[in-house]
């Protein structure tokens, strides 16, 4: 086998002497927006006919290449093999992925254009060499890689307390996270989706979004009802156990631009139904021959891994967490190709036991079930309650960041009306989640199968809607998380608290140096503080309504004196915030 950089060297000797194999266009983010694709009649070789010739740090480099060559089977005939070299020097290896003719149409036989795919991570200038696994000529050409319009990066455990997320390991975020369940409104007009979904989540301030489209395999027949009328319902990525032969290109087209469109605004976005559609009556996962599955990964990284914005590859919602058939096997292939080492993750319904300390799993996303019992029938009554919520994101725990993926108070679509959760339950099962130190997402609208994007049950960010409360409820969380603690320092310290009701009183702490303690109605209790310490910038907060209260200065008396606080009511749920000096 060749030195990687021999290789490259030669391939770039190459191009260097076939100049117009490169045409540089600007980057746009919008495959849609791209220029026109072009046909030419070639034999043994490719031509690149775009490429983007400027993009921002861990955005979307994409070129498209004709390649003209008849093959029995187009996505598995050839593969169009890529290796990117870095200003600093690093080598890089990964695929391109045949794409029809490049705007959503073609099939096994019929279309020429390939695309590479790429989110550079170093300011400069990129070079890469291509090559085809049949002997086809390849090529090479550069991009730049600017600070201009650079994105956040991709979300991973922050290596400083991995309790949380961090773009690249280093930059902690909250998440302030929606669940979004249009599953087929990637079928409906872009523009209106844009306009009256996703741009909500905008101008609400929301960073991440789990959804159902990523990827499509299922329920199609949820898309926003007082929007425009689907364009098509045909929205499954292929047919079941045919992965190579009957890949709809043109899902693959819709689902990219609902994802470039986050990506461009920074929003990431979580898989909630994954890859395997059975759980939805949509194709299996285990119906795919071991050949078909190795395929499908490889496919979905190259088109999809290089969006900074994946939040997360998740087998599919509630499974045991250990099937190497299954999930275990689907994480190790996706370890195997994803260059950029997106999250991954399983989801785990019952997270009393787990197997997140394994290491093909990245963080972990649990569910507030059998915490409380070891049947569904003997807690579902408990499943509204906020410290099934905490408990579960502790036990979900396994030094990896914990995301509650479906906390049952969390959601008014489905679970509400089941549980006979209401808006105090929400707010509260969100504080018992950011206290366990876990992120979590919700959702306000109401129904499955009659989604609005607007009115009283539609998305929350409208007045009609009675749980736009519990989006400022939301929002208040979030802005104490984010601007009166530094939440990236802190951990669950629950054994910290001292006179207290059990089980209903939380800490989250940067032991002697900053505390937050959620007290509904106002819940006495104390907190065993290092003796000699001083807090002077003590502020309780209203989770109701946000409204500040200002509290005494204490001195830590030591673990056998707790210090006791008593919130101002009783009539509101309460945070206290303690600051060192």
């Amino acid at each position: 086998m060749r030195h990687p950089l021999t290789l490259f060297a030669l391939l770039l000797l190459f191009a260097c002497s076939h100049p117009k194999q490169l045409q540089g266009t600007a980057s746009t983010g919008n495959p849609e927006q791209q220029a026109p694709y072009v046909t030419q009649q070639q034999q043994n070789t490719s031509e690149a006919i775009t490429a983007t010739g400027k993009v921002g740090q861990y955005r979307l480099f994409e070129a498209a290449l004709i390649n003209n060559k008849n093959y029995n089977n187009k996505f598995t005939d050839v593969e169009l093999l890529v290796q990117y070299q870095a200003p600093s020097g690093r080598l890089v290896d990964f695929r391109g992925f045949y794409d029809g003719d490049g705007k959503g149409a073609g099939n096994i036989t019929s279309g020429n254009v390939w695309k590479m795919r790429f989110m550079p991570d170093e300011p400069g200038t990129w070079r890469y060499v291509y090559r085809w696994t049949d002997g086809t000529k390849g090529g090479a050409g550069s991009f730049e890689c600017t600070a201009e319009n650079a994105g956040k990066g991709v979300l991973q455990p922050y290596t400083q307390n991995p309790h949380w997320f961090a773009y690249n390991g280093t930059d902690p975020v909250w998440l302030k996270s929606y669940y979004e369940t249009g599953h087929g409104s990637i079928g409906q007009d872009f523009d209106w989706v844009v306009n009256n979904v996703y741009s909500k989540f905008v101008e609400n301030g929301y960073n991440h979004l789990q959804v159902n489209w990523l990827l499509s395999l299922c329920c199609f027949k949820q898309y926003y009802l007082d929007g425009p009328e689907p364009e098509t319902l045909d929205l499954a990525l292929y047919q079941e156990g045919k992965a190579t032969t009957t890949m709809n290109l043109d899902v693959w087209r819709r689902m990219e631009q609902h994802l470039g469109w986050l990506n461009e605004r920074d929003i990431s976005v979580h898989m909630f139904l994954g890859v395997d559609g059975s759980q939805n009556e949509g194709p299996a996962w285990e119906k795919l021959s071991t050949e078909e599955k190795e395929f499908y990964v490889r496919y979905m990284v190259a088109r999809l891994a290089p969006y900074a914005n994946l939040a997360g590859w998740n087998f599919v919602w509630e499974v045991d967490g250990n099937r190497e058939s299954h999930e275990l096997g689907f994480v190790r292939l996706v370890a195997k190709y994803d260059v950029f080492n997106h999250l991954r993750t399983y989801e785990d319904e019952f997270p009393r036991e787990n197997y997140y300390h394994l290491p093909e799993y990245t963080f972990a996303a649990v569910e507030n079930h059998q915490v409380a019992a070891p049947t569904k029938p003997l807690e579902r009554h408990l499943w509204r309650d906020a410290w099934t919520h905490h408990m579960a994101c502790l036990l979900g725990y396994a030094g990896k960041p914990v995301f509650m993926s479906e906390g049952n108070a969390l959601w008014r679509r489905f679970w509400h009306e089941r549980v006979g959760a209401t808006q105090d339950d929400l707010r509260r099962a969100a504080w018992a989640c950011a206290t366990a130190g876990a992120s979590f997402t919700w959702n306000g609208h109401e129904k499955e199968y009659e989604l609005y994007a607007g009115g009283p049950s539609g998305l929350p960010f409208n007045d009609k809607n009675p749980f736009r409360t519990s989006e400022r409820y939301i929002d208040i969380l979030t802005q104490v998380l984010r601007n009166e603690v530094a939440f990236h320092n802190m951990k669950p310290h629950d054994e910290l608290l001292a006179h207290h009701q059990a089980l209903r009183v939380y800490a989250l702490a940067e032991p002697d140096r900053q505390y937050l303690v959620f007290a509904p109605d106002g819940e006495s209790f104390a907190l065993k503080l290092k003796e000699g310490t001083r807090y002077t910038r003590n502020t309780w907060i209203d989770t109701k309504t946000g409204k500040q209260v200002k509290a005494a200065a204490v001195r830590g008396q030591g673990e056998e004196k707790p210090i006791a606080f008593k919130a101002p009511t009783t009539a509101t749920d309460w945070v206290l915030v303690l600051r060192a000096e």
